[in-house]
């Protein structure tokens, strides 16, 4: 078994399939995020709220098309920012928050991905481990209908919480993803995703698609996410660096990943 396993790899193409965990928390989801205020910390589906004493809001104004074709119908305000003061704490600086801010918990090699508007000039979404180290930050420029943003970072840390916080001004989020690199394991194949991967010299291939709007994503060795798009049929894309790659595969039929190595 090893040594096919070896032969298909060699050849460039690659049959072996992952389960990776993923957590998508979209604030347009009224049964889980219905609009108003949120007055009180409370964990909804794993997502908790940080109020400190100052509310969160799911509102249904300022809302945004991203890039990728979602547009969202409600969004979370923050309403202000998560530090004292106009606070905007710099990438690799230690500050923790105090209000209004998010908390999930994470396993090492995440991926975290967010649909984000600013409230402002040089006003800020940040990513923080439990210490209150910032991780990431994405800076918006201005307060227009073109001020908007999808953030992705790559966590190589150890377990514990991810916070997701403000700087200055009243930023909001319109939807967090979470993929769980580290709980990828082979022949652990649950999807109902009929569709498939596989390379051929320093191309992938996307076959077989069975449900509209699939996210791709692409995911070197170490975690890093090297390529992102959305299809709704068949395609193919070059990667120019050659090594071993996991094609994470997301749609309404469920969720799929292949390894695949580009010669």
């Amino acid at each position: 078994m090893k040594k096919l396993l070896f032969s298909l790899m060699f050849a460039g193409i690659s049959a072996v399939t992952f389960n990776a965990q993923s957590k998508t928390w979209d604030f347009s989801d009224t049964s889980k995020f219905p609009a108003g205020a949120i007055a009180t910390d409370k964990t909804v589906d794993g997502l908790s709220f940080v109020t400190g004493g100052s509310s969160l809001t799911i509102a249904t104004n300022s809302l945004a098309t991203f890039d990728d074709g979602y547009a969202p119908t409600q969004r979370l305000q923050f309403g202000g920012n998560s530090y004292s003061g106009s606070t905007n704490p710099a990438v690799g600086t230690t500050s923790m928050p105090t209000r209004r801010y998010l908390q999930f918990a994470v396993s090492n090699n995440a991926v975290i991905k967010f649909w984000a508007r600013g409230g402002g000039a040089n006003r800020s979404i940040l990513i923080s481990d439990e210490t209150g180290k910032v991780l990431s930050s994405t800076t918006f420029a201005g307060n227009t209908t073109a001020d908007i943003a999808i953030a992705t970072y790559t966590y190589t840390g150890a377990a514990g919480n991810i916070l997701i916080t403000t700087g200055s001004g009243d930023n909001s989020l319109y939807k967090i993803e979470y993929t769980d690199n580290a709980t990828m394991a082979v022949g652990d194949v649950k999807s109902k995703n009929k569709l498939n991967a596989f390379s051929a010299g320093n191309k992938i291939y996307i076959k077989d698609l069975d449900a509209k709007n699939t996210q791709i994503n692409v995911y070197s060795a170490n975690g890093t996410l090297v390529k992102s798009l959305k299809t709704t049929f068949d395609t193919d894309f070059v990667i120019d660096t050659k090594g071993v790659y996991v094609v994470n595969m997301k749609s309404e039929a469920g969720v799929k990943s292949v390894k695949v190595m580009i010669k």
